[in-house]
């Protein structure tokens, strides 16, 4: 059996026996050698025959090609690999497995694994100790949204790992009862299975348990796959053992990704649909990366198991160093810069590649460094693989929304087929749960990249794709190959804002007219998504829409040098693979999740019922223009989305638990016309003052404000709002206030003339005396020109104001 797709398999499933042997451990089970990991491997194999044979694989070479691969154990020669496919799988477990040395103590079952965060040092500071995660937990079994937060009493143990086998079991019960099922569906379907079931388990128990068991299959995995592919598959052992370039790690990335998503000019122009536009063009420059690294990968005879790590917008493939991947790279980057050029060349390809050893898996940051500097030279030479006579355009009326394609016809307001494009997807955004990649027959629309086309679905597709992402974490397989990638974000519809305000649809319509937000156009029914001006009139107080531009502070610094330390570099492949997925998972699933489904994190962010019933009715409000990777972007009604800033920073500090890992970002308030360039402008500006004054900080009302003192600030803007309500405290008090605070704060004064506004400031406040002197004597610590309610004073009361008042 030397089929690459077999082998890959194998590499798959070779340490899954772990899993069984936790569960039972202590337990020698009736028909077993022994109760090693690797029995378990064989053990597990040889139950679920039906499946492998099903898909073409042999069950006995599985068993022994899986199970074989630990080469250096002659006490148990039974384990050790003796034929060529056994080798690759054990050489692609040794590359995998840099990270495991020393002997640990504890019983295997009772180890949890510890939180990828907590092995960085950035700044001088490391992250939380004694942390571990829990695999079954209040959330389920398994990695589901709100799961990967870590704790001091993580819920392990023989009981826990049983859950995960019945679980595994139910999983490869369906996916053997799969309508039709191919190699590669089994291949990652099963990947799919164990990513539900091992994300949360660790692979190592014995040294530092921080790296996932699902992390580790998977690198061993692609490597062995990569390995086969690169010997032709038919090696010899001694070829196999024989070091040298034998892969390549390739680098992908888009340049322009924002100006591309930001130019718009719809607002301006006056052309309809912005709101879904830019949620399409959002999903496709996503999509255009995801399709560049697949259609590689797939012209190679790999699958989406090699793409090693996305982090930063740019994708990692290992690739076999083969004349026919070195000639599919090439082809690839001619293929996607001619593309670029067609769409306007506002989004560039970037692709570059470097040669891989297997003993550079020992030293991967000087081989990811190498990739770097191939990928920034690459950069500084955009669209080189065209030829002159390709870089030619010819000139036409530009499109009225883009103003970078040529429009479909030569009349003012027209647009370009792209635009027309992105406004159809749009629309189907809200009722779609998957995208579908195909090389041909995609249904309309879809996203014509090279070589394959991308298309929105529910539920399914009439056609089957070549592969699937699921836009939600259901990880259950049904034969088809898929991958769970929830890059279609949430648009938020009239059902929402029904929900919100607890309207019909006749209800919704009378208000809609009455506030002049009727488009005829657009009509009304439950699943439109709501423009800019609905989502800014469905806020609390003035009809301002709000927009959130947040990072992830110190990541590149994480994964350049957060593993790295004077005794020994910890950088390996796996880790950075866990790192990697782990950030992509909170930016992409657990930001949807409390959008769509708030009260999940109630019992995590302590709300209370009432608090958990508003949130639920207001966050689905939020509009994501992009989340994934280490930032998001979100527009919506201005109060929703400022309490949503503050509940995502918290849950962001639970999920690392590491001192220096912050978010920095801005939000502001934008009237709903505004034009979506400007707001991105102002956003980025915003956000650069936030990190310029330390980082860890909101950039709001004027003021970047450190996240911990939020809660204080809320208090004293609950308190300012009950006064205003009560007029204990009148608008014209508050507005003297914030003139004060300008004048304290101008430039220009020195340290005595700054004191001035205390006597101004008290002699204010007699007016609130003259009501109610308790009120009074709290609002006496602005006196205090060093206390955090007067140095942010412009936030609370503003944040009162707007809320108080409609436009």
């Amino acid at each position: 059996m030397r089929n690459a797709l077999s082998v890959a398999l194998a590499a798959l499933v070779h340490d899954v026996g772990k899993l069984y042997s936790r569960a039972h451990w202590g337990e020698h089970p009736e028909g077993m050698p022994d109760r090693t990991h690797t029995a378990h491997t064989a053990r597990f194999v040889l139950r679920h025959a039906p499946l492998w044979e099903r898909a073409g694989v042999g069950t006995s070479w599985l068993a022994q090609t899986a199970s074989r691969h630990h080469e250096g154990r002659r006490d148990r020669p039974l384990y050790q690999p003796k034929t060529p496919e056994e080798w690759c799988v054990a050489l692609a477990d040794t590359y995998a497995s840099q990270e495991r040395e020393g002997e640990g103590s504890g019983t295997p079952s009772e180890v949890a694994l510890k939180p990828i965060f907590s092995r960085l040092r950035l700044q001088g500071k490391e992250g939380e100790e004694d942390l571990g995660l829990s695999p079954v937990h209040g959330q389920g079994t398994g990695l589901t949204p709100g799961s990967p937060y870590p704790s001091r009493t993580p819920n392990t143990g023989k009981d826990v790992y049983r859950r995960l086998v019945e679980r595994l079991e139910e999983r490869l019960k369906g996916l053997v009862q799969a309508p039709a099922l191919s190699p590669e569906g089994l291949l990652l379907g099963l990947a799919a299975a164990l990513q539900e079931t091992l994300s949360l388990v660790p692979a190592d128990t014995q040294s530092e348990p921080d790296v996932s068991l699902y992390d580790h299959l998977r690198l061993t995995a692609a490597i062995a796959h990569a390995l086969w592919l690169y010997h032709g598959g038919n090696p010899s052992v001694e070829a196999l053992r024989q070091d040298g370039e034998k892969f390549l790690l390739a680098v992908g990335d888009m340049g322009g990704i924002q100006g591309h998503i930001y130019r718009i000019a719809g607002a301006e122009t006056g052309v309809g649909g912005i709101a879904k536009r830019l949620r399409a063009r959002s999903l496709e420059v996503s999509l255009a990366g995801e399709a560049m690294a697949l259609g590689l990968l797939f012209r190679v005879g790999l699958t989406p198991l090699n793409r090693i790590l996305g982090a930063g917008g740019k994708f990692y493939l290992l690739l076999p160093n083969t004349p026919e991947a070195q000639k599919a790279l090439a082809e690839a980057r001619g293929a996607w810069e001619k593309w670029a050029l067609e769409n306007g060349a506002s989004l560039l390809p970037y692709l570059a590649w470097v040669p891989l050893k297997g003993e550079d898996f020992r030293r991967f940051p000087a081989a990811l460094q190498r990739a770097h500097r191939a990928l920034a030279e690459a950069k500084l030479r955009p669209l080189s693989a065209l030829t002159p006579t390709e870089a030619v355009r010819e000139a036409l009326r530009p499109c009225a929304a883009c103003g970078l394609r040529p429009a479909r016809k030569d009349e003012p307001g027209s647009l370009c087929l792209g635009c027309e494009r992105e406004r159809e997807l749009g629309g189907l955004l809200p009722r779609s749960d998957r995208v579908g990649f195909f090389p041909d027959g995609a249904p309309k629309p879809f996203l014509p990249f090279p070589p394959l086309k991308a298309a929105l679905g529910q539920g399914g597709f009439g056609a089957p794709p070549h592969h699937t992402y699921r836009a939600r974490a259901d990880f259950a397989p049904d034969g088809a190959p898929f991958e769970v990638k929830p890059l279609l974000g949430h648009l938020p519809t009239v059902g929402h804002a029904l929900r919100a305000k607890g309207w019909n649809l006749e209800e919704y319509g009378k208000w809609a007219r009455e506030e002049g937000l009727w488009d005829e156009e657009e009509g009304l029914t439950k699943d439109r998504p709501l423009t800019f001006s609905e989502l800014a009139h469905l806020s609390q107080g003035v009809p301002y829409l709000g927009g959130l531009l947040l990072d992830a502070d110190r990541m590149g610094e994480a994964f350049a040098t957060g593993f790295r330390r004077e005794e020994k570099d910890l950088a390996t492949p796996s880790r950075i693979a866990a790192l990697s997925r782990a950030l992509e998972w909170f930016f992409s699933v657990e930001v949807l999740e409390l959008i769509q489904n708030p009260s999940r994190y109630g019992g995590l962010l302590g709300w209370n019922d009432l608090e958990a019933q508003r949130k639920a009715e207001r966050y689905p409000l939020l509009y994501s223009v992009y989340s994934g990777g280490d930032d998001l972007f979100l527009l919506g009604p201005w109060d929703a989305l400022l309490d949503f800033a503050l509940d995502l920073e918290r849950l962001y500090r639970l999920y690392t638990r590491h001192p220096a890992l912050t978010l920095s970002g801005a939000f502001l308030l934008f009237p709903p016309k505004t034009p979506v360039p400007q707001m991105a402008q102002a956003l980025q500006a915003a956000e650069k003052r936030a990190k310029g004054e330390g980082r860890g900080r909101l950039f709001l009302f004027g003021l970047a404000v450190p996240w911990e003192e939020f809660p204080a600030l809320r208090a004293w803007q609950e308190g300012l709002r009950r006064y205003l309500q009560g007029e204990r405290v009148s608008k014209a008090q508050a507005y003297r206030w914030l003139s004060l605070w300008q004048r304290f704060m101008a430039a220009d004064l020195d340290e005595g003339e700054r004191m001035a506004y205390k006597p101004l400031l008290a002699y204010a406040l007699r007016r609130v005396r003259e009501k109610d002197e308790e009120t009074w004597k709290g609002y006496l610590k602005l006196l205090d020109h060093m206390d955090p309610a007067w140095r942010y004073l412009p936030v609370w009361v503003q944040w009162a104001l707007y809320l108080e008042r409609r436009a």
